[in-house]
């Protein structure tokens, strides 16, 4: 909030639209059975108006152009349902959170999410190179999740942190090119890895219903191995 607040005075925001990623972070895909889970509107201390998540700085430091998301808990909701859809679940999208924090009838569990921190900075320095000017970027996508069953007990609390930094750290002596150059770009990913982290989660995965490991396919038996 304090960021807003901060960049309330400068130039109007340039508006970023964020995207969900399918199929981005490996092993988040088709883990759990079908269960319902409902999940109400993302809550969370982020203005659900247009938000000023970062900002494009200049070589001086100064502010270039101030970065703003429309309705930020919003898409994090959005992007939440198709990631539990991804991971074999079968979210129930709610208008509120019901009082009792039960889920409604028809549901196995309830899904609370909190949007703590988003955020995206992307600063250019004054060395260039053959590729433009030099920039480094970071994106952060914090959310806080709550996951009950049908008594209204709460079994999985947790935060995952989705990062996405630019350009990638070096190894060794040879320097990597960004992978992107769009803060919607960077702040999409960090939103993607934020829900992806969170089916991975051992403690998440070990209340909920996970799918029959696929069998291994028998060895098909060689003439060789049968005449004996």
């Amino acid at each position: 909030m304090a960021l807003g607040l901060a960049l309330s005075g400068c130039k109007p925001g340039a508006r970023i639209d964020l995207h969900y990623l399918p199929d981005f972070v490996a092993g988040s895909q088709n883990v759990f059975r079908p269960v319902k889970i409902a999940v109400p509107p993302t809550a969370g201390s982020v203005d659900s108006g247009n938000y000023q998540v970062g900002a494009i700085y200049a070589a001086d430091g100064a502010v270039q152009t101030p970065l703003v998301v429309a309705d930020a808990p919003r898409t994090l909701n959005n992007a939440l349902l198709k990631g539990l859809a991804d991971a074999g679940l079968v979210p129930v999208a709610l208008d509120s959170k019901p009082d009792d924090g039960k889920p409604p009838e028809g549901s196995d569990f309830i899904l609370t999410s909190d949007l703590e921190q988003i955020q995206v900075n992307k600063r250019f320095e004054a060395t260039q190179t053959i590729h433009g000017q030099y920039f480094t970027m970071r994106a952060v996508v914090r959310v806080k999740f709550e996951l009950s069953d049908r008594d209204g007990a709460v079994v999985y609390s947790g935060e995952t942190t989705g990062l996405e930094n630019q350009p990638p750290s070096p190894v060794g002596a040879e320097v990597f090119l960004p992978l992107e150059t769009e803060p919607a770009e960077a702040l999409s990913v960090a939103l993607s890895r934020s829900i992806g982290l969170l089916v991975l989660e051992p403690k998440f995965r070990d209340v909920l219903p996970r799918r029959a490991a696929e069998p291994t396919p028998a060895s098909t038996s060689t003439p060789e191995s049968q005449a004996h």
